[in-house]
């Protein structure tokens, strides 16, 4: 009787260590999301360069430099520096040239790819993405997954160094219209400043063309009186 009284105290405790856990790991999640909130609010008080490269089928076809800034309400404003372009016409696998329909098709599917993938950096993004995910660890990394964070069917991984909690990298598949996107961004941190996303690849395959939007993030500098 004594044996089954201990082994029902024992399975009590048990149960309530489980839920101290899972407590404890819920209060880590929304401390964590917290963070990265305020983090990406303090991004948005800097400015940087940016220089987006633009390649088709491997091809290097367009460059752009621009000096960037958020404004009110959290949009960005990007002021263009420079820009090379290819002239070159885009070719199909078949060697057909695309149309001009086409071509403002393909301008508009890279200019949406674009602007959803500013959504994954918002500061309400980190929150929500933190929040709703699946914790794992591996090798003094923290894995954080979640689904349906910015999009219907999106997938979002970000991995962060466990005994800092420093983002390290952040990957995100979705899609637009038809075509499957991977955004994947690796981050930095300033010196006593905020950790932000020092590069990005933008992937995709649209109409048989394998497109590629590859973004460097540099000089960040805090903005007088903020």
């Amino acid at each position: 009787m004594k044996s089954a009284r201990w082994l029902a105290v024992l399975a009590v405790i048990a149960v309530f260590a489980g839920w101290d856990a899972r407590a404890q790991e819920q209060t880590d999640l929304r401390m964590l999301a917290a963070g990265l909130k305020r983090n990406q609010q303090e991004l948005q008080r800097y400015t940087w360069d940016s220089k987006v490269v633009f390649e088709v089928d491997g091809v290097q076809k367009r460059v752009d430099m621009y000096r960037v800034r958020y404004v009110m309400g959290g949009m960005l404003e990007k002021i263009q520096l420079s820009s090379e372009v290819d002239k070159t016409k885009v070719r199909r696998p078949d060697g057909k040239k695309l149309s001009k329909k086409e071509r403002e098709a393909a301008r508009a599917f890279v200019m949406e790819a674009k602007q959803q993938f500013q959504g994954y950096l918002s500061p309400l993004f980190a929150e929500k993405a933190v929040a709703t995910a699946r914790v794992t660890t591996d090798e003094g990394m923290l894995r954080l997954q979640s689904h349906d964070v910015v999009s219907s069917g999106d997938s979002v991984t970000i991995n962060l160094v466990r005994a800092t909690r420093q983002p390290k990298t952040l990957e995100v598949k979705t899609t637009i219209g038809d075509s499957p996107v991977e955004f994947d961004v690796i981050f930095e941190s300033l010196d006593f400043g905020p950790h932000y996303p020092a590069s990005s690849i933008t992937s995709t395959d649209w109409e048989g063309i394998k497109l590629r939007i590859i973004t460097e993030n540099s000089n960040y500098a805090k903005r007088e009186g903020l």
